[in-house]
């Protein structure tokens, strides 16, 4: 190669170089997901109009998060989760959420690795009033349980993320 072919070389090299990194970074992350509010009650209204799960009803906004609507006409297991984090913030309506203690026995039947539930409520546990506005944030293993639901529902954002491979129990 001619020494005054090295320079043009060298300059389309990096010319060709930066262009494509420029290209890359144009493209840049994805858009966050998004769901309107009013989408989200729409999905909520129709899925309680023919359910009366005990885990009402839910709409998913991404993999472990979601908004989740529970009616009070029907039971309410108290649940834990061996293996998950949760957080909730409430968004509409109020009740009275048992955190803590024990679940009592016995235990209904399993439906899950990470869920363990009965009919019969928590001994002992932390009772509070949560409203809209309210967050908790509850850890594996930690029973929970809306002792009571004001009015027809209580609506919440629910995030569960699988945190251990070990489950934490306190039973």
């Amino acid at each position: 190669m001619k020494p005054t072919a090295l320079p043009y070389a060298l300059i389309a090299s990096l010319t060709l170089l930066f262009t494509n990194g420029a290209n890359a970074q144009s493209a840049g992350a994805p858009a966050a997901l998004f769901k309107a509010h009013e989408e989200v009650v729409r999905e909520l209204n129709r899925a309680a109009a023919t359910s009366n799960s005990a885990a009402g009803v839910s709409v998913s906004i991404s993999p472990g998060i979601s908004v989740r609507r529970r009616m009070s006409g029907v039971l309410q297991y108290a649940v834990m989760h061996p293996f998950s984090v949760e957080i909730y913030r409430i968004i509409e309506g109020s009740g009275t959420l048992v955190t803590g203690g024990l679940l009592n026995l016995p235990l209904a039947d399993p439906i899950g690795d990470n869920i363990v539930r009965t009919e019969h409520g928590i001994e002992g546990g932390t009772v509070r009033q949560v409203k809209a506005g309210d967050v908790l944030v509850l850890q594996p293993g930690t029973p929970h349980w809306f002792s009571q639901i004001d009015g027809e529902s209580i609506t919440y954002m629910e995030s569960r993320v699988r945190i251990t491979t070990a489950p934490v129990r306190y039973q």
